[in-house]
C-alpha cells in the first residue's frame, strides 16, 4: 500500500502562541488537535533536537511547550513540530471502502459511501458532478424529483382523534365510566347519560385546547433559512436549502448553518462547530485535502461537513453527499419519530399533584361512603355518589390546562414580537436570575464608526472625514501617517465598494465598513488604490488568529503585506514604526507609548485595531519585521433603550453580566456607561484569569464579576456553565456564531433580532424580532405573567375541589345526609370550573410584576404552604355552602337543602374565580384592575347556565332540584358573597408572597 504525507500541513501550520520568555516557546498546531497518537511522536522528535531541554505536547489544546537553548532556534523548533505532526495517510486509491465500488453502486445515489475515504475528485466523479461547473440544472431537477427535497421529515403531529383518545385514558375518566356503568346497571339511565355527557364534553374541550396548543408549538419551528450559494451549469445561483441535491457544489462562509452533509473540496482556515452532532463545543478545524481511513469516527472526519453544524471561521467549497433524511442528523431525527415529546417540568409536577389529590380524596370519599352505609342509606346510590365526588373533587384537567396556558402565553408573546421556539422556555423565563449579554448587537448598535486614530505618537479625533486636534499638540503633523493607515486598512479589507453608478454603498462587516467610510471621507480613492495594488493572497481572521493579513502586488512588482487586527498581536510582529519623517526603530519606550494609547482609547469604549505594513516573499502569514502605522479607534454606539432596560432588569432582581471578546478597558467603559454594577463597583475578569481555575473557584468568581472580557466561544460556554454550577438560572443573549455554544448551554437562550446569524437563531429558545434589549424585559415580564397565571388556575381548580369535598364530608358527618347528588357534582364540573379556569390563564400581567424577585425554579409550582392556603380557601367556600345546607333543613328537607347548597356552592366558586385574579390585591383591587373580558364572559355564561338549570322543569328533574323562591335565592347569594368576602378578609389577615423568590447566591 502506498502512502503520502498528510497534506494538512498546507492548511494547518505551526504557529507561535507565546514567546515572551527567552528560551521558552508555546506553539499551536491544529494538526495535533485530537490526535493522541502524535503527542508522543512530537515530544520524541523535539527532544532529539540539539539544544531542546524540555517538550510537552497536548492533543486537547493542540499546543506544544518547548524549552531550548543554543544551538536550537525558534525556526528549527517550528519546523520540527511541523515535521513531527505529519504522518503517512492511506492513499486514496488503496483506501479500504466499506464495500466494493461498482458501476451499479455509482448509479445508485441512495448508497451511503465512505466519502471521507475518497479524494474530493473521486467523490465528485461518483456523484457525476464537476467542482468547476457544478450540476447541470436539468440533472439537478431530476435528482430533486427522484430523491425529494432537502428536508428532514418532522414527527407527524397527533390527529384530533388521537388527542381525543388520549383524553379518554386517565384515572378520572375511568372512574367516571365506572360510575356511568354502575348507574346503568342500577337503573339510573339519566345519571348515566349525564355522566357520559360530562366525559365527552370534558374530552372535547381538552381536545380542542390541546390541538390548538400543538398547532402553536409546531408553528414555533417555522423558520425560513437564508439562501445558499451553489454552482449550477457553471453559473453561481442562490438556492433555497430545501432544493439542494446530492452533487451540488456549495460555497460556505462564517456564520452559516451547513444545509447538507458534504465532502470538502477546498477550504481556507475553515472551522466548524459540530456540537449539534457531537456535543463538543470547541470548533473543529477542517482540511479538504485529507484522505482518511474508512473506519474513522464521525468526530474525526476533518474533511467532511454535516447538516445542522455551524461555520465558525473561514470559507470553503463543498460537494453535497447526502440530503434530507439521509444526512447524519436526519438519521438521529428518524430515531425520534416514534417518540412523544417529553413532559415539561411543570407538567410532571402537576401530574404528581393530581395523583396526590386522587389519593386524598379517595380516602375522604371512602369516609363519606362508610358514613352513608352506617346511616342506612342505599348501597348503590352511596357508591355512585362517592365515585362522583372523587371525580368532581379532582381537577382532572390540571396538566392540560397548564399546557394550554403555556401555549396561550406563547401566542401572546408572538403578538408582541417575542418568538418562543420551545414551550417550556416560558416556564424558565419567570425564574431567570442572571442574564449574560453579548456586547455587539445586543448592548450596542450593529454599526461602527471610526472616531479616533493614533499615529506618529499622537492621539487624534476623527470627525466628518478630517482629523482634529486630540490630546497632543503635535496632532496635525500626523495627518500623512493617518492617511497611510487608512489606505492600508482599505486594502486589508473584505468590504466591497459598490460603484457610484449603483448608488455607492459598502457591503461588509460593520468594522470593515466603518474603516472604508473613514478612508473615503479622508479623501482616499479606494477603488484606484485597489486597482494599483490588487489582492494576491490573504490570511483571514479566525478564532485562534486575531488579525487579518492581505498580500498585494503593485505595478512595479513590489509586494505589500497589509495587516490589521488585535493591537497586541500586530505590535508583536513590528520592528519599526512610521513617522512624518520616515521610519524609526520600534524601541521599548515607543512600544510602551503605543500600549498606553491603546489603553486610553479602549477606556473610551472604543474598539481598537492595530494597523501595520511590510514586505514579504509571497506568504501572507509571514508577518515579520512589519512597520507599525498606528491605531484606529471605532465606536459601537450604545442602543438608547439599553440603559432603561438594564435598570428594569435590576429592579426585577435579575443580575446582568457582559460577556464579550473585546478588550477589558473597552468593556469596562461600556459597563460604566450602562451602570452594569447597579451603582456599585464593576469587576472585570479576562479569559486568562479563569483559564485554570477549579469548577468551584470559577463558580465563585463568576458570581462576583459583572464583565467578562477577551473571551472566546469556549470561554463563553465555560462562564455560562460556571454560573449554572453556582445554582443560578442563566439566560444568554447573542446574535453571532461565537455565541452559539453559550446559547445552547444556557437555561434560556435569546437570539437578538433579524440581523443575527442562522446559528444564533437556530439554537436559541427565543428570538426577538428587534435587537432592542427592551424585548428581553418584555419577554421576562410575559414569562412571569404566564407562570403567575398557571398558579391562578391551580388556585381556582384546587380550592373549588376542596370546597366540594368539604360540603359532602360535612353533610355526612352532620346528619348523614348527601348534600348533592352525583349528577349535581358532575354539573359543577361543567358550569363551575372549565371556562373560568381557562379565562384565568389569559390574565394580563399584574402591575409591579417586574418589581418582584424571580421565583425559585427548583421549588415546585405549589409548595406545602400554598396547599395549606388553598385548603383554607376551599374550606371557607365549603363552610358557607354547608351552613346553607343546615339552615335549609339538612337531611330532613334534603331536596330543598340540596338545591340551595348546589346553587350556593356553584355561585361561590364563580365568585372565587374573580378572587383568583391576583395573589396580592384584595377584592376591591381585583375589581378595579383592567377588566378580563374573557373571565367576565365565562362567569356570566356559567351563571346563566345555572339559572337555566333551575328555571326549566326538565333540567330540574335531571339534576334533582326543588323549586325555590326569593328567600332561598337570598340564601344562595349570601353563600356566594359571604365566601368571597371571607376569603378576601383572610388574604388581609394572613398575607402571603406566593411567587417565591430564589434563594440569594453568594
Amino acid at each position: 500500500m502506498s502512502a503520502h504525507v498528510n497534506p494538512a500541513l498546507s492548511l494547518a501550520r505551526a504557529e507561535i502562541v507565546h514567546r515572551a520568555v527567552p528560551g521558552r516557546v508555546r506553539i499551536r498546531h491544529l494538526g495535533l488537535a485530537g490526535r493522541d497518537s502524535r503527542v508522543e511522536a512530537v515530544t520524541r522528535a523535539l527532544l532529539a533536537r540539539p539544544g531542546v531541554t524540555s517538550a510537552r505536547a497536548s492533543a486537547v489544546t493542540a499546543t506544544v511547550l518547548v524549552e531550548f537553548s543554543a544551538p536550537a532556534s525558534i525556526r528549527e523548533v517550528l519546523q520540527a513540530v511541523e515535521d513531527a505532526v505529519a504522518e503517512p495517510q492511506v492513499d486514496a486509491a488503496q483506501a479500504p471502502f466499506a464495500w466494493p465500488l461498482s458501476a451499479a453502486v455509482a448509479a445508485d445515489e441512495s448508497v451511503d459511501l465512505q466519502w471521507h475515504a475518497m479524494t474530493a475528485g473521486d467523490a465528485a466523479r461518483r456523484l457525476g458532478t464537476s467542482a468547476e461547473a457544478g450540476l447541470d440544472p436539468q440533472e439537478a431537477a431530476r435528482r430533486l424529483a427522484v430523491h425529494g427535497r432537502n428536508e428532514i421529515p418532522r414527527v407527524k403531529p397527533r390527529s384530533p382523534l388521537a388527542i381525543f383518545g388520549d383524553q379518554m385514558v386517565s384515572l378520572p375518566v375511568f372512574l367516571l365510566v365506572g360510575s356511568a356503568a354502575l348507574s346503568l346497571v342500577t337503573g339510573g339511565i339519566v345519571d348515566a347519560a349525564v355522566i357520559g355527557a360530562v366525559v365527552l364534553l370534558n374530552a372535547g374541550i381538552a381536545t380542542a385546547t390541546e390541538h390548538r396548543a400543538e398547532r402553536t408549538i409546531r408553528s414555533l419551528s417555522d423558520y425560513s433559512p437564508h439562501p445558499v450559494s451553489a454552482l449550477r451549469g457553471g453559473a453561481r445561483v442562490f438556492l433555497d436549502p430545501a432544493e439542494i441535491v446530492r452533487g451540488d457544489i456549495l460555497s460556505l462562509e462564517r456564520g452559516m448553518l451547513i444545509p447538507a452533509d458534504a465532502r470538502l473540496i477546498f477550504c481556507d482556515d475553515f472551522s466548524v462547530n459540530e456540537s449539534a452532532l457531537t456535543g463538543e463545543a470547541v470548533p473543529v478545524q477542517k482540511a479538504a485535502e485529507w484522505v482518511l481511513r474508512a473506519d474513522t469516527g464521525l468526530p474525526e472526519r476533518r474533511n467532511m461537513l454535516y447538516r445542522g453544524t455551524a461555520v465558525t471561521g473561514g470559507s470553503a467549497t463543498a460537494l453535497v453527499t447526502a440530503t434530507g433524511a439521509a444526512t447524519e442528523i436526519g438519521r438521529v431525527q428518524r430515531l425520534l419519530g416514534s417518540l412523544q415529546p417529553p413532559e415539561t417540568p411543570m407538567q410532571r409536577q402537576l401530574d404528581e399533584v393530581e395523583r396526590e389529590l386522587i389519593f386524598i380524596n379517595a380516602l375522604v370519599c371512602g369516609v363519606v361512603f362508610g358514613i352513608g352505609l352506617y346511616r342506612r342509606h342505599a348501597f348503590v346510590p352511596m357508591l355512585r355518589n362517592a365515585i362522583s365526588l372523587i371525580v368532581a373533587a379532582i381537577p382532572e384537567g390540571l396538566p392540560a390546562v397548564a399546557t394550554t396556558t403555556l401555549a396561550l402565553g406563547v401566542e401572546n408573546m408572538r403578538r408582541r414580537d417575542v418568538l418562543v421556539r420551545k414551550l417550556d422556555a416560558v416556564e424558565t423565563l419567570g425564574a431567570v436570575e442572571v442574564i449574560g449579554l453579548d456586547k455587539t448587537g445586543t448592548l450596542t448598535e450593529n454599526r461602527m464608526e471610526t472616531v479616533a486614530i493614533h499615529a506618529d505618537g499622537s492621539l487624534l479625533a476623527f470627525e466628518g472625514g478630517r482629523l482634529v486636534d486630540g490630546d497632543d499638540d503635535a496632532a496635525p503633523t500626523a495627518a500623512a501617517v493617518a492617511k497611510r493607515l487608512l489606505e492600508v486598512a482599505a486594502l486589508c479589507s473584505d468590504a466591497v465598494l459598490r460603484p457610484e453608478g449603483e448608488g455607492r454603498r459598502i457591503d461588509g462587516t460593520p468594522t470593515e465598513s466603518a474603516l472604508l467610510e473613514a478612508a473615503l471621507a479622508f479623501g482616499v480613492d479606494v477603488a484606484a488604490l485597489r486597482r494599483e495594488a490588487p489582492l494576491v493572497a490573504g490570511a483571514p481572521r479566525s478564532e485562534n488568529r486575531k488579525r487579518m493579513s492581505t498580500l498585494h502586488e503593485r505595478g512595479d512588482g513590489a509586494r505589500l503585506l497589509c495587516v490589521k487586527g488585535d493591537p497586541g498581536e500586530v505590535l508583536l510582529r513590528c520592528a519599526s514604526f512610521a513617522t512624518k519623517g520616515g521610519v524609526a526603530p520600534l524601541d521599548d519606550p515607543s512600544r510602551a507609548k503605543i500600549r498606553e494609547a491603546n489603553g486610553r482609547m479602549a477606556a473610551r469604549a472604543l474598539r481598537v485595531l492595530g494597523v501595520a505594513i511590510g514586505e514579504t516573499g509571497g506568504d501572507p502569514r509571514d508577518e515579520r519585521d512589519l512597520v507599525w502605522l498606528g491605531l484606529a479607534g471605532l465606536i459601537n454606539p450604545i442602543r438608547p433603550s439599553v440603559r432603561p432596560a438594564l435598570q428594569q432588569l435590576h429592579r426585577a432582581g435579575i443580575r446582568s453580566v457582559m460577556i464579550t471578546g473585546d478588550q477589558s478597558a473597552t468593556a469596562l467603559a461600556i459597563a460604566r456607561k450602562l451602570d452594569l454594577g447597579g451603582g456599585g463597583d464593576i469587576r472585570v475578569l479576562e479569559a486568562g484569569e479563569i483559564a485554570d481555575l477549579s469548577p468551584d473557584m470559577l463558580a465563585a468568581l463568576t458570581g462576583q464579576a459583572q464583565v467578562f472580557a477577551r473571551v472566546s466561544p469556549v470561554d463563553k460556554l465555560k462562564i455560562v456553565k460556571a454560573l449554572q454550577n453556582g445554582g443560578r438560572v442563566v439566560g444568554m443573549t447573542g446574535d453571532g456564531v461565537n455565541d452559539g455554544p453559550a446559547l445552547r448551554a444556557a437555561n434560556i437562550s435569546i437570539a437578538m433580532g433579524g440581523e443575527g446569524t442562522d446559528v444564533a437563531r437556530e439554537v436559541a429558545d427565543m428570538v426577538l424580532v428587534s435587537n432592542d434589549l427592551g424585548g428581553v424585559v418584555e419577554a421576562v415580564r410575559l414569562g412571569r405573567a404566564t407562570h403567575s397565571n398557571i398558579r391562578k388556575v391551580l388556585r381556582y381548580l384546587i380550592s373549588t375541589s376542596v370546597s366540594e369535598t368539604f360540603v359532602m364530608l360535612g353533610a355526612a358527618l352532620l346528619d348523614g345526609g348527601v348534600a348533592m347528588t352525583s349528577t349535581q357534582l358532575l354539573w359543577l364540573n361543567i358550569a363551575g370550573e372549565p371556562l373560568p379556569a381557562l379565562a384565568l390563564g389569559l390574565e394580563e400581567p399584574e402591575d409591579g410584576l417586574l418589581e418582584q424577585p424571580p421565583h425559585d425554579a427548583r421549588a415546585p409550582i405549589l409548595t406545602p404552604a400554598d396547599f395549606r392556603y388553598l385548603l383554607l380557601e376551599g374550606t371557607v367556600i365549603g363552610v358557607g355552602a354547608l351552613a346553607a345546607y343546615h339552615l335549609a333543613g339538612g337531611a330532613r328537607r334534603l331536596a330543598r337543602a340540596g338545591t340551595i347548597t348546589f346553587h350556593g356552592l356553584t355561585l361561590g366558586q364563580l365568585f372565587h374565580a374573580v378572587n383568583c385574579r391576583s395573589e396580592r390585591a384584595g377584592l376591591a383591587g381585583k375589581l378595579a384592575r383592567s377588566p378580563n373580558r374573557k373571565l367576565a364572559g365565562a362567569v356570566v355564561l356559567s351563571t346563566v347556565a345555572q339559572a337555566a338549570a333551575q328555571l326549566f322543569p326538565a333540567t330540574r328533574r335531571v339534576l334533582g332540584l326543588a323549586p325555590i323562591g326569593g328567600r332561598e335565592l337570598l340564601g344562595v347569594a349570601g353563600v356566594a358573597i359571604g365566601a368571597a368576602a371571607a376569603n378576601d378578609a383572610i388574604r388581609y389577615l394572613l398575607p402571603t408572597e406566593p411567587p417565591r423568590a430564589a434563594a440569594p447566591k453568594s
